[in-house]
């Protein structure tokens, strides 16, 4: 048996790091996972009684999951599109991925008043001489979950995401 979609994804935006060991749980056992971090899911409003009855099935168990998991280790973020340019800006800096391929970002890019899809598409402008975007993976909820992602590697990432009935794509065009 190969890799999940999810695990090759988290594979890549992780670039095989730590999240492995976690998403691999999240993956093979999927319910000892989700009661393990009840929590997170209660957050978006998920409970025991809704996997139970089926409302929420073993693959939106294991794609949230997926998302929780790299955003706690720093990958992915999900911000609300309502956010204010500062927060915006914040979060794009403290990703790993912005960090560790020294991607810069600066106030002065962006029109304060814009909508989120704009600020985005000012991130892809300025980080494409760099090989990189800013990317979103879908998920059923009103935010976004951004993470930088090599250029190269948005295709694959949308390919098994698709797998997976979801989608990875240029935040701009979420």
């Amino acid at each position: 048996m190969g890799e999940s979609p999810i695990q090759k994804i988290a594979k890549v935006i992780s670039n095989n790091n730590e999240v492995m060991e976690d998403i691999d749980i999240c993956v093979n056992d999927t319910y000892t996972y989700f009661k393990n971090n009840i929590a997170d899911y209660d957050e978006r409003g998920i409970t025991p009684e809704d996997v139970k009855e089926g409302e929420i099935g073993e693959d939106e168990i294991k794609w949230l999951g997926m998302i929780d998991i790299l955003q706690k280790y720093g990958y992915v973020c999900e911000i609300d599109t309502s956010s204010f340019l500062e927060d915006f800006i914040d979060t794009i800096q403290d990703f790993n991925g912005t960090k560790n391929n020294n991607l810069p970002i600066s106030a002065d890019w962006f029109d304060e008043d814009a909508e989120i899809y704009e600020w985005c598409e000012v991130l892809d402008e300025n980080w494409a001489s760099e090989g990189y975007c800013i990317a979103d993976i879908e998920f059923d909820g009103d935010d976004f979950v951004l993470f930088p992602c090599p250029l190269e590697q948005l295709e694959e990432l949308n390919r098994y995401a698709s797998e997976a009935g979801y989608s990875v794509k240029h935040a701009k065009d979420a």
